[in-house]
Formats: structure tokens, C-alpha cells, sequence
């Protein structure tokens, strides 16, 4: 049995890399160009074969102006780093565990001005990863350099259990092949922290790749949107696709966009929960939010009681439900206010917003 008496920092394990965004209208250029080809060859376009319609795209893609004058301004990205932010302006201490290259030292810079733990970010002599993202009127579109992102990995650097004693929590965003040997580190170590992860596509985009890392592996806590369990399971909804994901972690935390979230575990019944209604000024980092709020009041809960996974193997199913409400409640109202203020919000405006607007109940 691990003691009551846990570790202080939340330890993530995730991706920070150059962010390069671009504000411009190219897209909304190519679906006028388009739509103005179509309208007025209509007739001729019927009596086309799929050669000659390829040819009168790139005709008209062609004919488009090869520079695009845009706006254009770099951050820091990568769900680990974001993540980070999130924890770390709501309170709660924060190590970040990455991998980058050359001439990312403004960005580490930026992390341990926000107060995050930044002795786990490794630096390797490459060029640190760019994303690309294009906001354009029609459309968001992101590049995401997945051959720089391949080289930051951590085959050569070592590490073992003891980089992770001092955590309560190691939350690796999303889980991703690159992370295995931490992975493995954390399942084969006495590690009194509790180990959390997100389930994404992008990262995981079959089952194949899923297994090469969870393979006779089981994890606390999983996060994953509806759609994504769907489709990673092949499942045709959320419960058929619970009863394969149940096998590789205790607690499985699903969003379901508008619907709210769903908890499942292995102590008690489901635990459906609605969202708040509020204002949507920016929709963007809501599951990091909720994800951040819920792993969030874990953190607080463990530091009274203990690992919570373990606690939970000797605690009423009363008491689990009520858990259960509080911690949904908590990251409902962090994704709530992120998405409503565009901002992430603090700790205090958590409490005071649950405050005026109640617990969830389901």
C-alpha cells in the first residue's frame, strides 16, 4: 500500500515545439476560384472525365498567386506545453518532461517564468519542430512536421524511476509512441505518483500503434473524446467501446463535446455528467482544460488522502460517486471558463464559478 503522505509537482510528459501561425485568406482564395469555375462551366464540366476535371483544377490552382501575403507570429505549442500553462496558472506545481533542439531556449525561458519545473527538458542538437498552423476565413488548417517531431524522442537519453519520485501525478498528452520508455519505466518502478494519460488519434491513429505502446499495460486514469474511442476500437458507441479500453485503465474519463463527459471504473456505476451552459468566444483547448481541472482536483484529493486509484478499493461507492461529481464538476468548469474567457482561468475563478453554478449531478 503506497502512504497518505504524496509527492507535490504533476509531472507532464508531452510535446513543446514552435508554433508559426498564419493569418491569411489562401483557402478562401482556392474555394472562390473553385466555386467560379463550377458556376459558370457547368455544362462543360458534366461532359468531363476524370482527367480533363484534374487538368481544370490545377488549371485554376495555377492560377492563383504563387507568394501569399499574410500575418504571421510564433508561440510556443505542443500539448505538453500547453498543458503545462494550463497547470501552472492554475496553482498547482508543474515539471514538464520534453524533448527539443536548437534555439528553443525562449521557450524554456517562458516555462520558468510561469513558475513550471523545467529540469526535464532535454535538448537535443536538432532543429526543433514547427508547426504550421493557416487561419484563413474558409478554414483552420495545421502542418504539423511530423518527420522534425519523429527526431524528439528519448532513445538517447536515460532515465530512470528516480526522475519521478517527487510526483503525485505523470500525465503524458497525448499518449504517443516516443513516450514508451518512460512508460515502461513508470509500470515496472514502486512510483507512489498516479499515472494519467490522453488518448488521441492523432497520436494513436490505430489500434496497431495503440498496442505497441499499452500492450500489457494498465494506466490509473484515460482520457478520450467519444469519437476517437470509436474509431480506435472500431466500436459503434461509447459502452462496446468501454468494455475493450477497460482492460488498459482503472478510471476512463470520455467527453462527449456538448453532452458533457462520462466517467467509467471499476468501483462503481457510470457517472454522466452535462456541461455548463455558457458563452463560446474561443472553443480552442477545451479538452486540455478539462483534462487539466479534472487531474487538477485529483492532485488536491491526493495530497489529504493518498493515491487515489488505491483509495478507491476501500472507500463507499456513496463517497467514489461523489469523487466522481467533484472531479467532473472541476474540469467542466475550467473547460467552461477557458472557453469562454479565451483564457485560461485561475484557480479562485474555478472555485468561485462552481460556487455560484453548483456541482454537476448525473
Amino acid at each position: 500500500m503506497r502512504g497518505k503522505t504524496m509527492a507535490t509537482n504533476v509531472i507532464i510528459v508531452g510535446e513543446m515545439h514552435n508554433d508559426l501561425f498564419y493569418e491569411c485568406d489562401a483557402y478562401k482564395q482556392i474555394e472562390e476560384a473553385l466555386i467560379t469555375f463550377i458556376t459558370s462551366n457547368k455544362d462543360a464540366i458534366a461532359e468531363m472525365d476524370d482527367e480533363g476535371i484534374h487538368r481544370e483544377v490545377h488549371r485554376v490552382l495555377n492560377g492563383l498567386p504563387k507568394k501569399i501575403p499574410g500575418k504571421s507570429y510564433i508561440k510556443r505549442g505542443g500539448n505538453g506545453n500547453n498543458s503545462s500553462e494550463l497547470f501552472a496558472r492554475l496553482g498547482v506545481p508543474i515539471k514538464l518532461m520534453t524533448v527539443v533542439g536548437r534555439g528553443a531556449g525562449w521557450m524554456i525561458q517562458e516555462m520558468d517564468d510561469l513558475g513550471v519545473d523545467t529540469s526535464c527538458i532535454f535538448q537535443l542538437e536538432e532543429t526543433t519542430p514547427i508547426s504550421t498552423i493557416i487561419e484563413d476565413p474558409t478554414t483552420t488548417k495545421i502542418f504539423t512536421a511530423a518527420n522534425l517531431k519523429a527526431k524528439m524522442n528519448f532513445s538517447s537519453i536515460t532515465l530512470d524511476a528516480s526522475y519521478f519520485q517527487d510526483s503525485s501525478i505523470v500525465f503524458f498528452t497525448p499518449l504517443a509512441p516516443k513516450f514508451t520508455p518512460i512508460l515502461e519505466i513508470l509500470q515496472s518502478s514502486r512510483i507512489t505518483g498516479m499515472t494519467a494519460v490522453t488518448i488521441e488519434r492523432q497520436a494513436t491513429p490505430n489500434w496497431k500503434a495503440f498496442m505497441s505502446i499499452m500492450e500489457g499495460v494498465k494506466v490509473d486514469l484515460l482520457f478520450i473524446n467519444d469519437r476517437d474511442a470509436l474509431y480506435l476500437t472500431g466500436k459503434e458507441d461509447v459502452g462496446a467501446a468501454d468494455e475493450i479500453l477497460k482492460e488498459y485503465s482503472a478510471m476512463r474519463v470520455y467527453t462527449l463535446g456538448s453532452k458533457g463527459s462520462l466517467i467509467k471504473s471499476e468501483w462503481t456505476r457510470d457517472v454522466a455528467l452535462p456541461v455548463y451552459d455558457v458563452p463560446v468566444v474561443d472553443r480552442t483547448g477545451a479538452g486540455d482544460a478539462f483534462a487539466a481541472g479534472v487531474l487538477l482536483k485529483i492532485h488536491e484529493i491526493m495530497q489529504e488522502n493518498g493515491h487515489l486509484v488505491e483509495e478507491m478499493e476501500t472507500t463507499a461507492e456513496s463517497r467514489i460517486l461523489e469523487i466522481f461529481r467533484e472531479i467532473a464538476t472541476f474540469g467542466t468548469a475550467v473547460a467552461s471558463l477557458k472557453v469562454s474567457l479565451a483564457r485560461t482561468p485561475s484557480s479562485d475563478e474555478v472555485r468561485e464559478f462552481i460556487s455560484k453554478h453548483g456541482i454537476l449531478d448525473g
